[in-house]
């Protein structure tokens, strides 16, 4: 039986004394005091202990009260004795996430909407799960099976903007989100989402309006924190946000991807104030918790890398030209993340015949499949691949004769583009290597990359990468291939976008000198920074947090 957001199950027949006791539990479940119906659902789960019901709701009970361990346990036994009921594998999908056990949550997610395909907020936290792993095609699917599910309601509404979040269609998504809020003003989340797109288009002011005001009708929220100090460089003047960052930390109240959000947004503030010691300590408790969630396999990354090498030579794109195609339009900006990708798009999107696709998934969701076919397969599926690919490309920009691709993760599938897309231009990001791998550690981002939390991942992650683009650069041709430094792009803003210009095969837009002007939206950690005029700031910045830099120090250049 639902009840607001509460699910009591009807219990088969029991003596009248139970059934005052499982009252009372009910009553106090859909009240929200989840704490205090532990006690009398113990007590009928003593009484009548192959009750699925009580031990469901036990189950729900504990997980309300931030104990997903004790809630894992009774969630397990009620489906022990009853196996089928959708609701209670919802419940232990949400109990397995919070103890970070990622992928048997996602089963017991899927199990439920095996078992009732109308569970809308299943279909909900399995697009979530897809959407952080970075599949946001998959996930728009998923949102909108979950909107299908959840009807005319505001959960519904939320779920259909969420389709067209994932599928970059942000004017339409903002539409919807304002006639949501005059439809349903106390709606918490509509608010919330209002001011991450309101941020990501640089209308900050209003963004964080929207934000407090998502703060203020949910107050155990920690996501509003990590928006508000993306959101502007903080002062001074913003010491009240941070103590109040710290009292939300302190509450025992909150999961461990809580307690992660906030150590993010406290280790910025700290940075923007020039405490680098107390935002380093955040920034690694942040980093524990993101490294309890996710684990990298190193000997697998450089199998991986490899086989990358070992398949893609000059000769192999020599035996197989006729599988690629005469396209011009594809310009994909690559690198490690944080290494200036989304200022070189920027810029570039800025001139007046290119559009801006931003981070497309495009490859990550083909290539796994594909860089390792045999060659017949990929010339019998190129023709399909490459219309797929062009009317993605044409959907970000009808009429542009340029249509960019930052996917920093594209340099593992660049031998797999230049297969197929011959004539496409490639970008190859380059920066200072500490001070890229520092800013993926002090940052959080909404896809969860299994290398970001640990020092040494990081620095091995970043050698494989070099490894890798140092293949590229020997196989491909010159006039494919444009290494770019972020050192220099930031000293020599306007020689630096010449370059870029000229290697993407246009003539100069003045245009491309103003990319903080540019008005096509940032879904990156780099929401504010992409708003400012080319700066320095950020150049060695690993100076800052040389005592802590650990194994990162084996990046450090020979004179550092």
């Amino acid at each position: 039986m639902v009840r607001g957001n509460v699910v009591t199950t009807p219990a088969p027949p029991t003596s009248a004394p139970v059934q005052s006791v499982i009252r009372r539990a009910a009553s106090l479940l859909r009240a929200g005091k989840f704490a205090d119906a532990i006690a009398p659902l113990q007590k009928a789960a003593s009484l009548v202990p192959y009750n699925p019901s009580v031990l469901s709701d036990l189950g729900q009970a504990y997980l309300y009260c931030r104990r997903p361990s004790d809630a894992i346990a009774w969630l397990q036994r009620s489906l022990a004795v009853r196996p089928n009921f959708a609701h209670t594998h919802y419940l232990l999908g949400v109990a397995l996430e919070q103890t970070g056990d990622e992928d048997a949550a996602l089963a017991a997610w899927r199990r439920a909407i095996a078992l009732d395909p109308m569970l809308a907020k299943a279909h909900n936290r399995v697009a979530t799960f897809l959407g952080a792993k970075g599949k946001r095609w998959e996930a728009a699917e998923a949102y909108d099976r979950a909107a299908s599910a959840a009807g005319d309601t505001t959960f519904g509404h939320l779920c259909r903007v969420k389709v067209l979040m994932a599928r970059d269609r942000t004017a339409e998504a903002e539409e919807r989100l304002r006639r949501l809020i005059v439809r349903d003003p106390s709606s918490a989340e509509a608010h919330r989402l209002l001011g991450n797109l309101l941020g990501e288009c640089g209308h900050f002011d209003e963004a964080v309006t929207q934000i407090e005001r998502s703060m203020a009708l949910a107050p155990r929220g920690v996501s509003g924190y990590h928006s508000l100090v993306l959101s502007r460089r903080l002062t001074e003047a913003d010491r009240p946000l941070v103590s109040r960052m710290l009292l939300r930390l302190e509450d025992g109240d909150t999961t461990e991807g809580d307690r992660m959000t906030l150590h993010f947004a406290l280790g910025k503030a700290l940075d923007d104030l020039g405490d680098y010691a107390g935002a380093m300590r955040h920034f690694d408790a942040a980093n524990r918790v993101r490294y309890r969630l996710s684990r990298f396999d190193r000997n697998e990354f450089e199998r991986r890398v490899d086989r990358l090498i070992a398949r893609f030579t000059r000769e192999f794109f020599a035996g197989n030209k006729a599988i690629g195609r005469d396209d011009e339009t594809p310009v994909l900006v690559i690198g490690m993340p944080r290494s200036g990708t989304t200022l070189v798009e920027r810029i570039i999107s800025s001139h007046s015949r290119v559009g801006g696709g931003g981070e497309l998934d495009f490859w990550n969701e083909h290539g796994p499949a594909l860089v390792e076919a045999e060659t017949g397969r990929l010339a019998a599926v190129a023709d399909r691949f490459c219309a797929d690919y062009r009317r993605l490309l044409r959907s970000v920009a009808p009429n542009a004769v340029r249509v960019t691709d930052k996917m920093p993760f594209n340099f593992l599938w660049l031998g797999l583009v230049h297969l197929i897309f011959p004539n496409a231009r490639v970008i190859h990001c380059r920066r200072s290597p500490i001070d890229t791998c520092l800013s993926i550690y002090t940052n959080q981002f909404a896809t969860r990359w299994e290398f970001a939390s640990d020092r040494g991942d990081l620095a091995f992650y970043y050698r494989q990468y070099f490894r890798l683009m140092d293949h590229w650069r020997t196989v491909l041709p010159t006039d494919r291939l444009l290494d770019i430094d972020y050192e220099e792009l930031t000293a020599d803003p306007e020689g630096t976008a010449r370059r870029l210009i000229a290697f993407c095969g246009l003539d100069w837009d003045p245009a491309c000198l103003r990319p903080e002007r540019n008005p096509d939206s940032v879904r990156t950690a780099s929401v504010w920074q992409a708003r400012q005029p080319v700066y320095r700031r950020s150049v060695e910045r690993w100076r800052r947090y040389e005592p802590w830099l650990g194994e990162l120090r084996q990046l450090l250049p020979a004179q550092a």
